[in-house]
């Protein structure tokens, strides 16, 4: 019998919802750590100098451009990782969700509140 690796082509694998969540955890978590962090620690360094280059900070936060796009996708990405976050903490610590059923079922509502909550925060500042 030929034991030969397979090649295997991850574009018509389809992952399950939890699986999804999951990486997706992981991918928000670096991006946490190797732009989110020195980008939120650049604005509270920024903001904290004195008064003039708070109020700058907080007029150039007012208008959309790339940079306040670029926070408010930071801040959006930063949600994503708590709520998934605390998704993975419930199914650890009390077992809830940890069907096939459950999981997947988890990972919608997440990603739907994320999504919702998402939109109805940049609505609420930018528009």
């Amino acid at each position: 019998m030929n034991q030969r690796p397979v090649y295997i082509d991850l574009r018509k694998i389809k992952l399950p919802m939890s699986a999804f969540s999951s990486i997706t955890h992981r991918i928000s978590g670096m991006y946490i750590f190797f732009i989110s962090l020195p980008l939120f620690t650049y604005l509270l360094f920024k903001s904290t100098l004195n008064k003039g280059s708070y109020e700058l900070m907080h007029e150039s936060l007012q208008s959309v451009t790339f940079f306040t796009i670029f926070v408010f996708f930071s801040f959006s990405v930063f949600w994503y990782h708590i709520l998934t976050g605390v998704r993975h903490l419930i199914m650890d610590f009390f077992h809830i969700g940890e069907s096939l059923v459950g999981s997947y079922y988890s990972s919608i509502f997440v990603l739907g509140l994320w999504f919702l909550t998402t939109i109805g925060l940049f609505g609420y500042i930018y528009l």
